[in-house]
């Protein structure tokens, strides 16, 4: 005899699974509490930005991988690709509560296949939107294409371990690095 049920109670929501004699297990899942800057901004908290970052570089290598042609592509189909990119790629992304911290959720992200609650659309694909036209930008399309030539499946690690609007993730890299102190720098 197995079952599962559902309910919903407010912003939570509680799956029940009975397995015959063995009883039954729940997994409670809650929508994130969003603080007023989450709600009202129009901008990315820095909290986020690695996320973001990660998620950015995930389309775009992605986009790239796909156009990529016998060789290299030319300028202009690098500026459409990744203006595409940038305004159409990021619906599919949203927020999460992952042991206790808030994330960005969607392809390409560690966060993605975490059981729990996303809170999908709003304004989170227009933030990371936003940031994606910031790379390119800053960085440069051209620039990025370059890194995409070099690293064709590590293009988060030009785009989100460097330096400034580069470094987002590094933080990140250093947590990494004291739990797993025998993984060389060279690996990341």
């Amino acid at each position: 005899m197995k079952h599962f049920f559902i309910r919903f109670f407010c912003r939570t929501l509680v799956l029940i699974f009975t397995f015959g004699d063995e009883g039954h297990k729940s997994m409670k899942f809650s929508v994130p509490q969003l603080s007023e800057e989450e709600q009202e901004s129009t901008h990315l908290p820095d909290y986020l930005k690695c996320d973001a970052c990660m998620a950015v570089a995930y389309q775009l290598q992605t986009a790239l991988a796909k156009n990529k042609k016998s060789g290299k592509l030319a300028e202009s189909d690098v500026f459409d690709i990744m203006e595409h990119v940038c305004k159409n790629s990021f619906q599919n992304y949203g927020l999460k509560e992952v042991e206790g911290v808030k994330r960005l959720s969607g392809p390409g992200l560690t966060t993605e296949n975490v059981a729990a609650m996303t809170q999908m659309g709003g304004k989170w694909p227009s933030r990371i939107q936003e940031i994606c036209h910031m790379y390119l930008g800053e960085i440069g399309e051209m620039e990025i294409y370059r890194a995409f030539q070099e690293i064709p499946h590590q293009l988060s690690v030009f785009m989100c371990y460097g330096q400034g609007v580069q470094g987002y993730c590094n933080h990140h890299k250093d947590k990494k690095m004291e739990e797993n102190d025998h993984v060389s720098k060279d690996e990341f």
